[in-house]
């Protein structure tokens, strides 16, 4: 069991993780419930580039750092292009549901630190439970050439995850706040 994060509002053991193989794409699902509305956890979502809060040194020594973000708003179709040190991605907004689904999907990666494993989209999923709590999953899909699979899909998975919990976190803590 997870133990709480401090000053998060809540506890990070009602955060469950599933993960699935298909074929050569991986998909890592993290959830997390968050006493705010639906509509103002939306207007908290953020993608890793966007975070103001420092990431945890597992994200620091494996993801490849974020240098520019375009403030274009998410439209279904826009494809945006997101600079990091040593390389850029696109990606296209393929659903946009508010206050219920953000999907988007991966056009274009050309990142040195990618390390063989490949982005191929994400989404934000998002189900009320009551007028002040709602469920927010996080999706991210990637394919990787890692070998051996028994040992790099562990520690892909760990990053992924530390990944996706970073990100709750942080929009966990915007829509709680007054």
């Amino acid at each position: 069991m997870n133990s709480p994060t401090a000053g998060s509002s809540a506890p990070l053991d009602t955060s469950r993780t599933t993960f699935a193989a298909l074929s050569s794409r991986l998909t890592l699902v993290t959830h997390r419930t968050i006493p705010a509305s639906a509509e103002r956890v939306w207007a908290s979502l953020q993608f890793y580039e966007e975070l103001d809060s420092p990431p945890p040194l597992l994200l620091r020594l494996f993801l490849p750092r974020p240098i520019a973000v375009p403030s274009a708003a998410p439209e279904l179709g826009r494809e945006t292009t997101l600079r990091y040190a040593g390389g850029h991605y696109a990606r296209r907004v393929v659903r946009h549901e508010p206050p219920r689904a953000y999907e988007f999907e991966v056009t274009e990666q050309r990142i040195a630190k990618d390390r063989g494993v490949v982005l191929v989209g994400g989404a934000y999923t998002l189900r009320k439970f009551g007028p002040n709590h709602t469920d927010l999953s996080i999706t991210t899909v990637y394919s990787s050439r890692l070998r051996p699979r028994w040992l790099f899909q562990s520690l892909e998975s760990a990053i992924c995850r530390r990944l996706q919990r970073h990100l709750l976190e942080a929009i966990a803590k915007r829509a709680t706040q007054n």
